[in-house]
């Protein structure tokens, strides 16, 4: 018989690969993506797309795979995607966000 916490260990996990996974999460090169409160989107990149996260709504934390820092960024600020790897963005609260260049960044 399996315990709860094993089956909610099982649930989160299984949650989590359901974020994450490339069928999960529409194709997208710019435009905006709505997250709801905790939340996961993540993509890898190649650091030199001269791809521009900004924060539209909300409140957001965003990691990157190479970079030991982690950014806490709140309406109307962006952080460069410019360090190839995977990059995972969590909705500390329910937020927007979307991708654009240095050359033509998103309205935050």
């Amino acid at each position: 018989m399996e315990s709860k916490l094993m089956s909610a260990r099982r649930g989160f996990w299984s949650s989590l690969w359901n974020h994450l996974k490339p069928e999960a999460r529409p194709g997208m090169e710019t435009g905006g993506q709505g997250l709801l409160e905790g939340t996961l989107w993540s993509r890898r990149i190649q650091g030199d797309e001269g791809l521009l996260l900004t924060c539209t709504e909300g409140r957001l934390w965003l990691t990157f795979e190479s970079d030991p820092r982690d950014y806490v960024l709140e309406r109307g600020s962006s952080v460069p995607l410019d360090h190839g790897g995977q990059v995972v963005v969590q909705a500390l609260r329910s937020a927007r966000f979307c991708l654009g260049t240095s050359l033509s960044p998103c309205a935050g």
